[in-house]
């Protein structure tokens, strides 16, 4: 699965500098992996499922002004700062027939769509009884 989570609003993230671990209430580390996508957005690229609206709450520090380094993301139902959610499931690994898309593409904007899988055709060989005449 891949989400789009906005952060609130009140920080401009800054980029990573370590991995930014995903935690469930601030406590146990979940599969994932954080990207930074603009200022107050990151990408979750997990194997986990989350519903658009699940609230989010951002650990780390404030590093002077409005900039903050974010240490963690955590999944929570009591986000610290409103409007802190999953905004959007940018990929579905439950949906066989779409392939899943590059992060880059995700990051860089390429991605625009979704990409179907390419169709598979198979070959029936009908058994033949015209070989074993006698």
């Amino acid at each position: 699965m891949i989400y789009k989570a906005i952060l609130g609003n009140k920080y401009i993230i800054n980029d990573f500098i370590e991995k930014v671990e995903l935690r469930l209430e601030h406590n146990i580390v979940l599969p994932a992996t954080i990207y930074k996508y603009d200022r107050n957005t990151v990408i979750i690229d997990t194997p986990l499922l989350y519903s658009v609206k699940q609230g989010v709450s951002i650990g780390g520090y404030p590093e002077g002004g409005k900039n903050f380094r974010l240490l963690e993301l955590s999944i929570t139902d009591f986000p610290v700062l409103e409007n802190s959610y999953i905004s959007e499931i940018i990929y579905d690994s439950n949906d066989i027939w779409f392939l899943k898309p590059s992060i880059e593409s995700i990051l860089n904007n390429t991605y625009t769509e979704k990409i179907p899988k390419p169709k598979q055709e198979l070959m029936v060989i009908k058994n033949s009884d015209k070989g074993e005449q006698q």
